[in-house]
Formats: structure tokens, C-alpha cells, sequence
């Protein structure tokens, strides 16, 4: 089966998903904390500039958990099976419900984490920080993490070099 059938069935999947659902396309993107248009792109099985997609991003990773699938079920879909139910979240132990806004905690559990840092910002009393926290596709490829790697190591660098006192002078 050509690539483009494959993304078209999977765009095909995640509108009947969300239809189940009872949500909307708006709906679904506010929750995601996209616009709409990446949801249109995803369920016409396109990128918004017409070309086909390449891989499963973690907006279609987000979407899925979202409807209720495992994180793996659009790369299940693209093989030509069939998504997989997620657990059902009401029976999770109230130990793993986060308290975090919906879309962070959507994010967060999607992925694959590589790094993070913790940046404090107010002085050694102050309880003000950043946590950052780097995530990659669950199947990113070692160039693709080499790449990422050395970004984030300037990317940590900057976010390290924050003074705590912002009245402070930043170091060259």
C-alpha cells in the first residue's frame, strides 16, 4: 500500500475516533493546545502544505491518547492494524491522576524522554523554578537524538546562565 493510503486510513481512524468521542475538531486541537489546522491536516492524512506526512509526530501521539488509544496505535494503523484501547482513566489508581493542566500532562506522558534541568530563579529561600524537560519521539532515530542532543545542550546552557536575581548582570 502507498504511503499517502496509509496516512489518508490513519486521518480516516483518528475523525471517526474523535466523532465517537463526541468531539470537535476545535475541541480536539484546544485540548492539544494546537490549532485547529494540524487536526485538519492529521485527519485528511496531509501536512496543512499538501505533502504527505513522514512520520507520527506527537500531536498524532496526543491525539491518540485523546481518543482514548495507546501511544503506539497510529504507527499500528499506518502497519494496517488496529489501534489499541488505552486504560480507561477513571480506573487508574488516583495515585497516577496528575494535577497538571491537561495538555502538559498529555505531552509529558507521550514520547520518550531524553533529558532534563531544573532552573531556579529566585534566590536560595525562594522556591521559583523552571523545570524543562526534553522529550523525542518514541521512535527517533540516532541521528535524529544526536541532533536533538546538541541542541538542547546550548538550549540547557542559556536556561542555566539565567541569573536567579533578576536585577543581577547576566555573565558573558
Amino acid at each position: 500500500m502507498e504511503p499517502e493510503r496509509d496516512w489518508e486510513r490513519l486521518g480516516h481512524a483518528f475523525a471517526e475516533a474523535r466523532k465517537e468521542a463526541a468531539l470537535t475538531q476545535v475541541q480536539v486541537a484546544q485540548s492539544l493546545s494546537v490549532t485547529r489546522t494540524p487536526i485538519q491536516a492529521i485527519e485528511r492524512g496531509r501536512q496543512p502544505n499538501g505533502s504527505p506526512f513522514n512520520k507520527v509526530t506527537s500531536t498524532m501521539r496526543a491525539y491518540a491518547r485523546l481518543v482514548g488509544w495507546t501511544e503506539d496505535s497510529p504507527a499500528r494503523i499506518l502497519a494496517g492494524e488496529e489501534p489499541v484501547a488505552a486504560q480507561d482513566a477513571a480506573e487508574q489508581p488516583a495515585e497516577t491522576k496528575s494535577s497538571l493542566p491537561p495538555a502538559i500532562d498529555l505531552e509529558l506522558r507521550t514520547g520518550k524522554t531524553i533529558d532534563s534541568t531544573v532552573v531556579h530563579l529566585g534566590a536560595e529561600d525562594d522556591d521559583s523554578r523552571i523545570i524543562v524537560v526534553l522529550k523525542g519521539a518514541e521512535d527517533i532515530s540516532e541521528e535524529e537524538l544526536d541532533k536533538l542532543w546538541r541542541q538542547w545542550r546550548r538550549t540547557r546552557r542559556h536556561l542555566q546562565d539565567l541569573p536567579s536575581d533578576p536585577d543581577a548582570p547576566r555573565s558573558p
